[in-house]
């Protein structure tokens, strides 16, 4: 912290530098508090977003509100209710549902969507906005590459069977798909399963590649 001429606190905009992952470029290290709380340092925030991600972007002459607009479009899938989360809490949030399913008696399913077949990304993107405006706030979505897992809790096989089909007319309508992506299911509980290993190492299995 220091006083400029006018007496007023200022602070500093960089503390210290570090080289990004690449090696070729320094980032300033900057403080949370103050890019969140001081207009100059939160001006010196987004200016190093734009300078980075003008390397991600040679072909366009990217500003701040650049930078708003791509936020926005990335946040939109969050604000549509369906909870998606990173690949590595889908063991534990399935160990989860096994425990209320056994304790409680209440059951869950499995969906397991294989897009390998797909073309280009694009459409992938259009798979996953169409399923985030269709599923329940209680759903949960993990994506892997080509494979959507999905867990729906408080559903019973034969609606988990009815929401499949509904699935695949969706996607067969709003993306186009042909042909019809590949579908797993697993209901929980299930006479056929004993343990919450089992239920792990199906959902495993969905997401290896053939």
């Amino acid at each position: 912290m220091s006083e400029d001429e006018t007496g007023q606190t200022t602070q500093s905009t960089m503390v210290t530098r570090r080289r990004d992952t690449q090696g070729s470029a320094e980032i300033p290290m900057m403080s949370y508090t103050a890019v969140t709380s001081h207009q100059a340092m939160a001006e010196a925030f987004m200016k190093e977003i734009v300078r980075l991600g003008q390397r991600m972007l040679p072909d366009h002459d990217l500003n701040i509100e650049d930078v708003l607009s791509i936020c926005h479009l990335a946040l939109k899938r969050k604000e549509r209710g369906v909870v998606m989360l990173e690949g590595r809490h889908l063991r534990g949030r399935i160990g989860e549902q096994v425990s209320r399913a056994d304790r409680y008696k209440e059951p869950f399913s499995l969906l397991v969507l294989n897009l390998d077949g797909l073309e280009n990304r694009i459409t992938y993107d259009s798979v996953v906005d169409t399923l985030c405006e269709r599923m329940r706030k209680t759903d949960l979505m993990f994506l892997f590459k080509y494979r959507i897992v999905l867990i729906l809790p408080h559903t019973e096989s034969k609606a988990c069977d009815i929401l499949s089909r509904r699935i695949q007319n969706l996607l067969e309508e709003s993306v186009v798909m042909k042909p019809l992506p590949e579908l797993a299911r697993l209901t929980y509980p299930d006479e056929n399963i004993m343990k919450t290993a089992q239920v792990l190492d199906w959902t495993e299995d969905q997401l290896r590649s053939n």
